[in-house]
């Protein structure tokens, strides 16, 4: 029987289909690199029109982005599932291992965040310009976790929340972004997983964490409702693009 033309484009045919373009193109930003990777790459590998890619992603570089962000929401679901079962991995520290080793474990995030430097600029320009509103709903929660860990005392108080969330960010950025810088000099850098605890401990000792069980339960779920509004937020916005209606 012929699928009809509505069929065709309801709302989940076309999720499913916006799918299939970001899988194609999460696979060849590996394969062949963000840089090397075009519409008509995508298109083909995933069995559509290069037109059919512009009805959901207008540009390359949102097609990109998307693919991040679906990439980024599955760490953040990593995250939130041993939050919680765990109290103290609400911990900046903790938070911060979950991360890196998502994205050791993502080929893509690698090849982006690791091997790609110059395509993050791009990324976040684009984010900018098309997800703005998502950018500063996303940095508001994380000030919010940390206003929340402050007020418990698990964290130092002499620092503000923006303070304490600066140091998370540039902390992690700096694990991700310097060993490459090495290895181009030919320096010896720590493997993957010392690397990640070298950061942990670095997240503890510079944000001051207080491991106290009962004080960590205290906190546990507005924190836990904080990450969970942030990633309803994102998937809310990969949803926007996957069932956008243009045809």
């Amino acid at each position: 029987m012929v699928q009809s033309a509505r069929s065709r484009r309801s709302p989940q045919a076309r999720a499913e289909r916006a799918d299939r373009i970001l899988d194609a193109a999460a696979d060849l930003m590996v394969v062949l690199g963000p840089g090397k990777t075009t519409i008509e790459d995508v298109a083909r590998r995933a069995g559509v029109g290069k037109g059919t890619v512009y009805l959901h992603f207008p540009t390359k570089e949102v097609l990109f982005l998307v693919v991040l962000m679906r990439a980024q929401s599955g760490v953040t679901a990593r995250i939130m599932e041993r939050m919680k079962a765990d109290p103290v991995e609400t911990l900046p520290s903790r938070v911060g291992v979950s991360a890196l080793e998502g994205l050791s474990n993502s080929p893509l995030l690698r090849e982006v965040y690791m091997n790609n430097a110059g395509m993050i600029d791009t990324i976040a320009e684009t984010a900018l310009s098309e997800s703005g509103d998502l950018i500063d709903q996303r940095i508001h929660d994380f000030e919010t976790y940390f206003q929340l860990l402050r007020e418990h005392g698990l964290v130092r108080t002499d620092l503000s929340s923006d303070e304490l969330f600066h140091i998370f960010g540039t902390t992690l950025t700096g694990f991700l972004v310097h060993p490459p810088l090495l290895e181009h000099q030919e320096r010896r850098v720590p493997g993957q997983e010392r690397r990640t605890r070298l950061a942990a401990d670095a997240l503890h000792r510079s944000l001051g964490e207080n491991e106290d069980p009962d004080t960590l339960r205290a906190a546990w779920p507005r924190v836990v409702a904080v990450f969970d509004h942030t990633d309803q937020q994102v998937r809310a916005e990969i949803d926007r693009y996957r069932t956008v209606r243009r045809e």
